[in-house]
C-alpha cells in the first residue's frame, strides 16, 4: 500500500504560526535527494529511503546548474527543487550574492494579478526560474507540461519543495505555476503546498504579501545558526551570529574589494550595497510566511567540530555545517532520518 502522507496538508494559520507541517521529514528528504543529480542515482536514493515514491519526471540535463525533479506517491505530485551547491568560503559567499545570487538588480514580477503593487524578485530568481520552466525531460515535456497534464486535470495534490537557493526557486516556481494553472480555466488543487528549507530571501514586501495570502500551505524552515536564510534581510548581524567555540568575526580579516577589513565589516559593507540597490530599485527584500509557517531550527544553538586552523576557514566551515541538508533532517527527525546518495 503507497503512503498517504500528503506534504503541507495542513495550512498554517494565525493561531498556530511555528506548527510544523505535516510530511515535513519526507519534504526535506526529497529536497536533499536531488543533490543525487550529481551522481545520477536520484531514483535509486528515493527507492531506498522512500519506497512509496517514485520519480515521475526528470530532466536530461540541468540548465545553468539549475535542477528539479517531481516525485509521486498515488495521491501528491511534488516538485523537488535543487539547491546550488556551495562551497563554503570568503569568496565563494561574495560571489554568490553579487553574481550567482544577483541581489543587487531587480526585475518585475509579471506573473500577477496585481501588477500594480510592484512586486519584484532579484535578477538571480528570475534567471533560475527561467531556467527551471525551459527543463525538459526524454519525452520534450516540461515540468508545467506535466503537471498540466497528469496533476491538475486529475486534481491531484501538489507540493513544492527546496533547500538552499533550491527553496528559494521553489518559493518562485510555487507562485509561476500557482498563475499558469488558474490562467488555463483550472481550479488549484485542494492542497497545493509549499516546503522550504534553508531559503534566502531575494523578493520584496509586494511578492511576500502575495505569496501568503494567496497560498495557505506554506512553511519555510530555517536554522537559527544559518547564513543562508538570513540574506539578504539581515546580513548586516551575521558577524555575530556564532558564539564561542567559533572564531569571533571581528576578530577575523578578509579582502573586500582590494580592501582588508573584519569579517564583521565585510558583512556590513555588503548589506549597505545591496540597501543601496534597494534604494535605486524603492523595492526593499522582504521573507515570505511572516505572519506564519516560519518555523526555527536549532533552537539551541548546536555547533558542529571544525577542523580548519585558519580564523577565516573555521568561521565559514562552520557555516557550511549550519546549512547542510542533512543536518538539517537532524534538527527536524533526528539522524535516522539523514540522506546518502545511494
Amino acid at each position: 500500500m503507497q503512503n498517504q502522507t500528503i506534504i503541507g496538508a495542513n495550512q498554517t494559520t494565525p493561531a498556530n504560526p511555528v506548527e510544523r507541517a505535516i510530511g515535513d521529514v519526507i519534504a526535506m528528504q526529497l529536497a536533499g535527494i536531488t543533490y543525487c543529480s550529481l551522481t545520477n542515482n536520484v531514483a535509486s536514493t528515493l527507492k531506498y529511503y522512500l519506497p512509496d515514491w517514485q520519480v515521475v519526471w526528470i530532466p536530461t540535463q540541468a540548465i545553468n546548474g539549475n535542477w528539479a525533479f517531481i516525485a509521486y506517491n498515488g495521491v501528491q505530485y511534488v516538485v523537488a527543487v535543487r539547491g546550488s551547491i556551495l562551497q563554503f568560503s570568503w569568496a565563494a559567499f561574495d560571489n554568490w550574492f553579487e553574481q550567482d545570487f544577483n541581489l543587487l538588480e531587480q526585475t518585475s514580477w509579471t506573473y500577477t494579478e496585481n501588477p500594480g503593487a510592484n512586486p519584484m524578485i532579484s535578477r538571480g530568481a528570475s534567471d533560475g526560474l527561467n531556467d527551471l520552466i525551459q527543463l525538459t525531460d526524454a519525452n520534450g515535456d516540461t515540468i508545467l507540461g506535466f503537471l498540466m497534464a497528469n496533476a491538475v486535470p486529475h486534481k491531484k495534490f501538489i507540493g513544492t519543495v527546496g533547500h538552499s537557493l533550491g527553496g528559494n526557486l521553489a518559493t518562485v516556481y510555487s507562485m509561476y505555476l500557482r498563475y499558469q494553472i488558474l490562467q488555463a480555466g483550472f481550479q488549484l488543487p485542494a492542497i497545493f503546498s509549499v516546503l522550504t528549507f534553508a531559503a534566502p530571501t531575494s523578493w520584496n514586501l509586494a511578492f511576500a504579501t502575495e505569496f501568503d495570502t494567496m497560498l495557505t500551505n506554506t512553511w519555510r524552515y530555517y536554522g537559527m545558526l544559518d547564513i543562508v536564510p538570513f540574506s539578504a534581510c539581515d546580513i548586516i548581524g551575521l558577524g555575530n551570529l556564532y558564539p564561542p567555540p567559533a572564531p569571533a568575526a571581528q576578530n577575523i580579516y578578509t579582502t573586500y574589494k582590494g580592501t582588508r577589513i573584519t569579517l564583521s565589516e565585510a558583512f556590513d559593507l555588503i548589506q549597505a550595497v545591496i540597501t543601496a540597490s534597494e534604494i535605486y530599485y524603492e523595492s526593499a527584500y522582504f521573507p515570505v510566511n511572516g505572519q506564519r509557517g516560519a518555523i526555527p531550527l536549532n533552537t539551541a544553538g548546536q555547533q558542529y567540530k571544525m577542523t580548519y586552523t585558519d580564523p577565516l576557514a573555521r568561521w565559514f566551515e562552520q557555516a557550511g555545517q549550519q546549512h547542510d541538508h542533512n543536518h538539517y533532517l537532524d534538527w527536524l527527525g533526528g539522524t535516522a532520518a539523514e540522506v546518502t546518495c545511494r
